[in-house]
């Protein structure tokens, strides 16, 4: 995805399961315009969605509320967020999880009020670091003038990544659900306290 973001009038998208997909590809022949739709090694995730919103261009889907902590994915790792919100309600930090769903053209506005709210924010991502998920976010945040954002990003580096199963490079580049809630549980603490 990042290798096309620099496409211009490039539509790209990334469904969160095969239900999405379908409705992306039904999308896509409609808009009479180039699309790159990427779907994930490995398939669909074990979490089942019960909402699937209308595809509409440029338009992301929130999927849960919540005033502590953003949390932004893309594909695959939509249902990473939502099993880390679950999660991490125990310790009464409530996040807000919006599925993307197009990395372009990005939904700002959806984006930016989340951000204002929690002004805590993870972008989750099973691509690069360089020009994905978090690169757009990070623009955003600053061509937005965003103050006080505290942002961390998960994403592979930019490096030629190892062979393994997905579960096993997600857990050597920290992408997996343990590594994540413990890298975002205490800055949202934190925020609560103030």
């Amino acid at each position: 995805m990042a290798f096309f973001r620099l496409v211009p009038n490039l539509t790209i998208m990334a469904p969160k399961d095969f239900k999405e997909l379908e409705d992306m590809l039904e999308f896509a022949v409609n808009l009479n315009k180039p699309v790159v739709i990427r779907y994930p090694r490995g398939g669909e995730a074990k979490l089942a969605f019960e909402k699937h919103e209308k595809i509409e261009q440029g338009k992301a889907e929130v999927l849960k509320q919540g005033k502590d902590i953003t949390i932004i994915a893309i594909g695959k790792t939509v249902s990473r967020a939502m099993e880390i919100a679950q999660d991490i309600k125990k310790d009464k930090i409530e996040a807000e999880v919006i599925n993307v769903r197009f990395l372009k053209p990005l939904d700002r506005n959806t984006i930016k009020e989340s951000i204002e709210k929690t002004k805590n924010v993870i972008t989750i991502e099973d691509g690069t670091e360089i020009n994905g998920l978090g690169t757009a976010i990070k623009e955003l945040i600053l061509e937005e003038q965003m103050q006080n954002v505290k942002l961390k990003t998960y994403a592979y580096p930019d490096k030629y990544i190892e062979h393994g199963t997905v579960e096993e490079l997600e857990k050597i580049y920290n992408l997996d659900k343990e590594s994540i809630i413990k890298g975002l549980k205490e800055p949202a603490k934190e925020k609560i306290k103030e």
